[in-house]
């Protein structure tokens, strides 16, 4: 084993290389189901602060939209020109705000709109963690696991770093070590995980390994009772795989070559400004890890800083539009890279989801913002799911989430008694849309207790 210093150690600790986190496990799938979808890769995009879900997902009209009838002000005309240029974008039956760019823009046809998804919280800890999990937190304090690591435990341990966690907490309570996710919050922080501190002399390194590698025997079986030996040996173990693979080489954005000169090109990484955790690297990363079967589940902070409480007109356009451009780069980059299972994209065995902890108000605060709001929209695309639909609708005034049937992915603004009692119409919640997620997968979601939107499986 490579000897490493005590910072790297205290990181690979800290990123689950260390005693809890990625290794080789002897844990099976919860469900035969599961080996459906042994193939299927997934991304779970998170826009970090809070969107305004009128620039972005479900946008209205100006000039039919007035603030003091419909307690909604777009104000779309406060806006930088190129934004009020774009105004209310639509693409078939899908409607985008003017934050929304043209490079996400042409992928509408493959993407699909969830609107009216109620929060039930005005927190950003308590929404963010709802999203990840698909289950209300206790408090602030997230329950259960991140969805991406259920769907690792899922699928098996399939590839050399399953579970990766790009700028985004993880949870992965009770669930094989495997599924834990390797945390970073930069590409440096990745570049160091993979890569050995300094060269050990080769007879040395063999003697070590040779030490790992043999029988602990009787007394060693005795002190590993509680299993924290093996788990550290097996991660050791994972830790010279990743090493001897040369995965760092997978993400080294500076290697001079055509194939790096065109992905440095799609991601648009020099609009980073030497930034490794910018919205630009940590799409890079999340594409890099899928198409070279790195990963099988990504979760990635695609934009940050939005919010905007105050300077709404300033700096919530530019913010989401960055984040809508790095999620255009990576479903390029998936639908220009052929699938690994005979398929005609990797974006054809990928599911992904765009998300935010809430949206933000309808109306502005004194200070010319929006504040948190508990209706809410995402996005989602991919294998498993029905493209160029839009499910459910806000309401045509104050924007409060309406009830949407299950089946057909319509909003209901005055439910039956009969209808609510058939539990296909609801207010639709994160747990919804992450049990849309693992159905779509052919994944067991049973631990949600909730209904897929059967209208978007395919």
């Amino acid at each position: 084993m490579t000897i490493i210093s005590s910072s790297r150690r205290n990181f690979l600790r800290a990123s689950a290389l260390g005693a809890g986190g990625l290794m080789l496990g002897g844990l099976f799938p919860k469900k035969a189901a599961a080996q459906a979808a042994a193939n299927r890769k997934f991304v779970f995009a998170y826009f970090d602060g809070g969107w305004d879900i009128l620039l972005g997902l479900d946008p209205r009209d100006p000039g039919t939209t007035n603030a003091a009838a419909h307690q909604i002000d777009p104000a779309y005309g406060q806006l930088a020109a190129p934004y009020q240029t774009r105004g209310v974008q639509r693409a078939g039956n899908l409607s985008f705000g003017p934050a929304v760019p043209p490079e996400m823009l042409a992928h509408a046809a493959d993407v699909s709109i969830i609107n009216a998804v109620g929060m039930d919280t005005a927190s950003h800890e308590v929404g963010r963690r709802y999203f990840l999990t698909g289950r209300f937190p206790r408090g602030i304090a997230a329950v259960g696991s991140s969805t991406a690591a259920e769907i690792v435990s899922q699928q098996g341990d399939l590839s050399p770093i399953p579970h990766i966690s790009a700028a985004v907490e993880s949870y992965a309570t009770g669930l094989p070590s495997f599924a834990s996710a390797l945390t970073v919050n930069s590409l440096a922080d990745l570049i160091v995980a993979l890569t050995p501190f300094f060269a050990t002399d080769p007879t040395v390194l063999a003697a070590v390994e040779k030490y790992q590698d043999e029988n602990p025997g009787c007394e060693g079986i005795r002190l590993d009772r509680d299993g924290l030996t093996s788990t550290m040996l097996r991660n050791q173990k994972r830790a010279r795989e990743y090493i001897r693979s040369q995965l760092s080489r997978v993400f080294d954005l500076g290697r001079d070559e055509a194939e790096m000169q065109t992905l440095r090109t799609r991601y648009q990484t020099d609009a980073a400004g030497g930034d490794m955790s910018s919205p630009e690297v940590l799409s890079f990363i999340a594409g890099q890890a899928l198409k070279n079967n790195v990963s099988q589940s990504i979760s990635v902070r695609i934009t940050s800083a939005l919010d905007t409480h105050s300077n709404w007109a300033q700096d919530q356009a530019p913010r989401q539009e960055r984040g809508w451009r790095a999620l255009a780069a990576l479903i390029s980059d998936l639908k220009a890279t052929p699938g690994a299972n005979g398929s005609s994209s990797m974006f054809e065995e990928t599911t992904i989801v765009a998300f935010s902890e809430f949206g933000r108000t309808p109306l502005f605060n004194n200070l010319r913002g929006r504040d948190h709001f508990l209706g809410n929209s995402c996005l989602v695309a991919g294998a498993g799911l029905k493209r160029g639909l839009t499910i459910g609708r806000s309401a045509s005034i104050g924007m409060m989430p309406l009830e949407t049937h299950l089946d057909t992915g319509q909003a209901i603004e005055m439910p039956s008694e009969s209808e609510r009692a058939s539990g296909k119409v609801v207010t639709l919640s994160p747990k919804h849309v992450i049990a849309t997620v693992l159905a779509s997968a052919g994944l067991d979601g049973e631990y949600l207790r909730s209904s897929a939107i059967t209208a978007l499986l395919a």
